[in-house]
């Protein structure tokens, strides 16, 4: 398959406000936009504001200046915007004082925050858009990012870690039906954890604890399955891995990882396909995640 071209502003220079989580990916969108021709502006907000910002041109906010996020990339010329990166703490906007421009969207922000992380990022997005701005994936600005069909490491799933990846598949694609998580951890015959609002990290770290403790058995392969959701909406929060996810993996003695391919995202693929291969693990984009099939 062909990779996609990176898209390129409609004129050089143009502006391109990126509102930055935690995590690398800001910084690896943030670079690629530059290098395709846009003039990046960060709003780092919660996980987003613990990083180093300065060479960039950038304000930061506070949940309870949000509502100021409008009138500042209008002020700065920008009318296209990404989100990107991690949040780790939904705020709570009663246990604090809002900005003005905040304490006005009040109504509109909680009933953002009641759903899923689906239903919130489709609610924040439609924010955007009826005030006019122009939001875009990040796999739009760096599409090598996104997960390829196929093996991608030495080793391949076969046998039981093959019927692995199918089983993690479908409980994946089932969790993601009901906008809980993204993310099952299955051996051929069991689920054996499934991802909540605790994200992929702790779920793997209960993984190692079953492990430990002898409810899974030591002769039995389980898998890592990230899928996209069946309604998930493509420019926001695609299923994702990190050189982080390999350790834990590595950790709860994983035998894989599988992918939904072409809408999920491998961080710094390079260096997470040498964890992979040092670790003995498999990674495996499936581009049918309903069935699994990960040959």
């Amino acid at each position: 398959m062909t990779q996609p071209m990176a898209l390129a502003p409609a004129e050089p220079g143009e502006r391109l406000g990126i509102v930055a989580g935690g995590g690398a990916l800001p910084r690896i969108v943030a670079a690629e936009a530059r290098q395709s021709g846009w003039a990046p502006f960060i709003v780092p907000i919660a996980d987003g504001r613990l990083y180093d910002w300065s060479a960039w041109d950038h304000r930061s906010l506070s949940w309870a200046q949000t509502g100021d996020v409008f009138t500042l990339l209008r002020t700065h010329g920008i009318a296209t915007v990404v989100f990107c990166g991690t949040i780790s703490v939904r705020p709570d906007y009663r246990s604090f004082v809002p900005s003005l421009r905040t304490l006005g969207m009040l109504p509109e922000i909680l009933r953002m925050v009641r759903g899923g992380d689906d239903s919130l990022l489709r609610a924040v997005s439609g924010s955007f858009e009826v005030r006019g701005f122009r939001v875009l994936s990040v796999q739009s600005l760096v599409p090598n990012l996104l997960t390829p069909d196929g093996v991608l490491t030495r080793r391949e799933p076969t046998g039981p870690a093959a019927a692995a990846v199918q089983r993690a598949a479908q409980a994946a694609q089932q969790l993601g039906r009901l906008d809980i998580g993204q993310a099952a951890v299955a051996s051929c015959d069991r689920v054996i954890a499934v991802e909540g609002i605790e994200g992929t990290g702790e779920m793997l770290q209960r993984v190692a604890d079953l492990r430990g403790r002898g409810r899974i058995g030591r002769g039995e392969p389980t898998v890592l399955f990230k899928a996209f959701k069946p309604q998930q909406d493509e420019r926001f929060d695609l299923p994702s891995i990190g050189v982080e996810t390999v350790r834990q993996a590595e950790a709860a003695g994983l035998s894989g990882i599988a992918l939904t391919a072409e809408r999920s995202l491998i961080i710094e693929s390079e260096g997470v396909i040498e964890a992979l291969d040092a670790a003995g693990l498999f990674l495996v984009g499936v581009s049918d995640p309903t069935m699994g099939d990960a040959r």
